[in-house]
């Protein structure tokens, strides 16, 4: 059992008191705006000034302020749960449900990062093992059952892709979609079939496209104030001398795609939309769609990947269209940079 693993487990058992975790729901007005927590590519094994691992940071400070928080009522992580070494068998994917379960005892929406199943087949691994078998484990271990939510959040999940998910608070839509790093895994396959690593990123692709056209057609019918979008991997990349970052995304042929589509979606409902991801160390939030397309797009690339650990408050305010999202640390409570920053 690594580190991690004792941390995480210890941390649980002393965490596990008798605060209610039943969500409570708020409106997003100006007197109060509505709020989430979002985090990923965490823990990583960073050592922190206080000699304490980020493991130790988030089991110790992050989950019992989140635990605490009444005005957090889920919390949203967007995949890569650990470095591949820390995450690839089924111990330690059953550890970090169980922590989200008794740590922060409230309702955790995950989708799935490159580490947690792409890169389980690197040869450097103590023990690489198909990228196939441990994405069926992540679905067996995480998404085999629904969540126990009450009708108002009206969950739920997509047949094709199980961990794809959207739900409704506080009169807006939030959902998943299972994107991931290494060219959306369509490079470094070395345990499968090529062909039908790819024949099944296609598949996915084309559920994915489904998936976020169906959420925004529920937005539209459902008259949500606003919309939340979460995946792991950043479409946008780190910058390319001076092409902008919805150009760098339509570049790339793994995730123009979704670009494109989230952006005649978000023009076309005319309310604000947040897409968060991970993947990156640049932590921000920004606007790197066309503003002219869609004026009320925003981007929020989570702390995590070595560089910021800690965890993103996200609070949305429908009456601001100017700046309906702030986002701020939940341990620093500074605000998100605008400016993303790849270096490191």
């Amino acid at each position: 059992m690594t580190r991690y693993l004792f941390v995480v487990l210890l941390c649980c058992a002393l965490l596990c008191g008798s605060m209610a975790c039943a969500p409570k729901r708020v409106g997003p007005t100006a007197e109060k705006p509505f709020q989430f927590a979002a985090y990923g590519d965490m823990p990583y094994g960073v050592k922190m000034p206080d000699g304490r691992s980020d493991a130790q940071v988030l089991a110790e400070d992050m989950a019992p302020e989140i635990q605490r928080r009444e005005d957090v009522p889920f919390v949203i992580h967007v995949g890569d749960l650990g470095r591949p070494q820390d995450v690839c068998t089924d111990a330690q994917l059953e550890a970090h449900k169980a922590f989200w379960a008794t740590a922060l005892r409230k309702p955790v929406f995950y989708t799935p990062g490159d580490n947690d199943w792409t890169d389980c087949d690197r040869s450097q691994l103590p023990a690489p093992t198909s990228e196939l078998e441990r994405l069926a484990a992540v679905r067996r271990i995480f998404f085999s059952q629904s969540k126990e939510l009450g009708p108002a959040w009206r969950y739920e999940t997509q047949s094709a892709q199980p961990e794809n998910a959207l739900w409704w608070h506080a009169d807006m839509l939030f959902a998943t979609v299972h994107m991931v790093g290494t060219n959306n895994g369509r490079d470094e396959i070395f345990l499968d079939d090529p062909v039908r690593a790819i024949a099944l990123v296609n598949e996915r692709d084309e559920a994915n496209r489904l998936w976020l056209e169906h959420a925004f057609t529920l937005a539209t019918q459902w008259h949500a104030a606003a919309v939340v979008v979460a995946m792991q991997s950043d479409p946008f990349g780190p910058p390319e001398g001076d092409v902008e970052a919805f150009t760098r995304c339509t570049n790339r042929p793994a995730y123009a795609a979704f670009c494109e589509q989230i952006l005649m979606l978000s023009a076309n409902l005319g309310k604000p939309v947040l897409l968060i991801h991970g993947d990156t160390n640049a932590y921000c939030l920004d606007q790197p769609f066309p503003s002219s397309r869609a004026p009320q797009l925003w981007r929020l690339n989570t702390p995590g990947d070595f560089k910021v650990i800690d965890v993103a408050v996200v609070s949305i305010n429908t009456a601001s269209p100017d700046q309906p999202f702030i986002v701020t640390g939940l341990l620093s409570g500074k605000v998100a940079p605008q400016k993303c920053d790849y270096s490191r």
